[in-house]
């Protein structure tokens, strides 16, 4: 049997490393093609599979579109879980549009110009960061849903605008699979000021890195439903990875001997507002058709504990005596402090007074400064029933009756118009023509609207503005009034990087 071959991007960090030992672990059926950056550290790191038969390695870049068709040229596959991630992307936001975007762009060109590109599957990797921030009461949350990248997340803004590019590309088997929040040594192991963006309330439903992996492995197998492919799914572990902020760190910090979570922080270390994570209501489908989950959230606890148990252990010089609890809560939470006041975490804005930063996260220094102590701070799990957002037209009927009828419905719910005036009844794929509530004109397929919660492009690459948004948008104002009061303060914050910016020639 001839073996498939696939092209993963990514294979130097998390999800892409687990991807490619997941397909190499099935040799008997893949063959694995990767692109990596030429660096030191990536040539270190490849080390280890060099005389591995089932893995090419081409030494490149993924801005560059020859090194992609080189790789693309002979795939049945395409995984792309490369990205350039935060913090690193708050950092940089032209390179994090650079990479997103417009490696995206030149992965659907090479899969476009093959011979035989109506085989070619496309696996694209988005992110939860694509909708925001959705604290209770309005933290479970489905595809279809607005999209909301939080203030200043310029990787979620590039992947939003990667995952458009994907859905309306015109290849034929396509997915978007936006992952959730990675459990992993490696990304537990960051100390970043982005550590404190997140609310010790806010709720993410995890996946393990080994399942992510796993996921993406089986996505190539024989055996997938044709129906998996072209739609827009949610990445997530299922009820035994949802979890709080507060209360995974807490389980993490028992792990290593730390009682209490209290011990190591303080509640106004953390902002209140503006990250992302969600519990789902959908991400069961994605595992009906990928049978990927194996492991939950105390599966990973045990493992980080076990693994920071040897470290330490490693490190710690013989005949020193060990650190009892109180001595390591004092340590880390020393170490905490320092990392929030890095340039990227918010004792820094709050020092310097950058409101541009402080207001998203906090809604105002006033607020922050009535975040009480952790004798008065309440932590809550949420409860009770699920809300589901309205989409706009009527979800009930079969996806084959979708009628113009419904597009305009949507579109009105959404604070605009579509001006098409005929469609084929059940076509998800053909664009359409809308207005916004700002009266910019654009296409756009069903899919992107409706599955993929997209909606016009020029706003969403102009700013963030989403007091005046919610006030026109009855589908958007659904998750911004729920955590925002309408007296807030309005602000309108620029986007400084566009994927208008990314002028290769590897736009299609």
């Amino acid at each position: 049997m001839k073996k498939k071959r696939v092209f993963v991007t990514g294979t130097t960090g998390t999800m892409g490393g687990e991807t490619m030992k997941q397909l190499l672990n099935r040799s008997e059926r893949f063959q694995v093609v990767t692109l990596a950056r030429d660096s030191e550290k990536n040539r270190t790191f490849m080390q280890q599979y060099i005389d591995n038969p089932d893995l090419e390695v081409h030494w490149g870049d993924l801005v560059n579109y020859d090194d992609v068709l080189k790789c693309v040229a002979g795939c049945d596959f395409v995984i792309h879980c490369a990205a350039f991630v935060s913090p690193s992307a708050d950092r940089y936001p032209a390179e994090a549009m650079k990479i997103n975007y417009g490696g995206t762009l030149n992965l659907i060109q090479a899969i476009l110009a093959q011979p035989n590109k109506d085989d070619i599957k496309l696996v694209n990797i988005g992110t939860v960061a694509e909708t925001g921030d959705r604290m209770a009461p309005i933290h479970w949350g489905r595809v279809g849903d607005p999209l909301k990248p939080s203030v200043h997340d310029y990787y979620a803004v590039s992947k939003i605008a990667a995952e458009r590019a994907v859905i309306e590309s015109g290849i034929k088997y396509w997915v978007s699979l936006r992952q959730t929040g990675i459990m992993s040594i490696k990304e537990f192991s960051l100390n970043e000021g982005i550590a404190f963006h997140q609310p010790l309330n806010n709720v993410l439903e995890w996946v393990t890195d080994h399942d992510s992996g796993v996921l993406c492995a089986n996505a190539c197998e024989d055996w997938v439903d044709t129906d998996f492919w072209g739609h827009v799914y949610n990445i997530g572990g299922g009820e035994d990875c949802r979890n709080t902020s507060y209360e995974l760190m807490s389980a993490m910090m028992k792990e290593i001997g730390v009682k209490q979570f209290k011990e190591v922080c303080e509640p106004n270390w953390y902002a209140t507002h503006n990250f992302h994570g969600q519990w789902y209501l959908d991400s069961d489908k994605l595992n009906d058709f990928l049978h990927f989950r194996s492991q939950t959230t105390k599966d990973f606890v045990r493992y980080y504990g076990k693994v920071m148990r040897e470290q330490a252990a490693q490190q710690t010089p013989e005949n020193t005596p060990v650190m009892n609890s109180n001595q390591l809560a004092a340590m880390l939470k020393q170490t905490n402090e320092q990392v929030a006041l890095t340039d990227t975490g918010t004792l820094h804005w709050l020092i310097h007074n950058q409101e541009e930063q402080v207001d998203p996260f906090f809604i105002s220094k006033e607020q922050w400064a009535k975040i009480p102590g952790w004798d008065r701070f309440v932590l809550y799990r949420p409860e009770g029933e699920a809300i589901w957002l309205d989409h706009g037209y009527d979800e009930s009927k079969p996806k084959t009756e979708l009628s113009l009828a419904d597009l305009q419905q949507a579109a009105k719910f959404r604070g605009g118009e579509c001006l098409s005036e005929s469609m084929t009844a059940g076509d998800w794929t053909t664009k359409l023509d809308f207005t916004c509530h700002l009266g910019h004109h654009f296409s756009a397929s069903p899919r992107l609207v409706l599955e993929g919660g997209h909606w016009c492009d020029e706003c969403e690459r102009s700013s963030w503005n989403y007091h005046e948004l919610a006030k026109q948008s009855p589908f958007f104002a659904q998750v911004w009034y729920p955590l925002h009061d309408k007296s807030e303060q309005t602000h309108e914050y620029k986007k400084y990087v566009k994927d208008t910016d990314i002028t290769a020639t590897s736009k299609f």
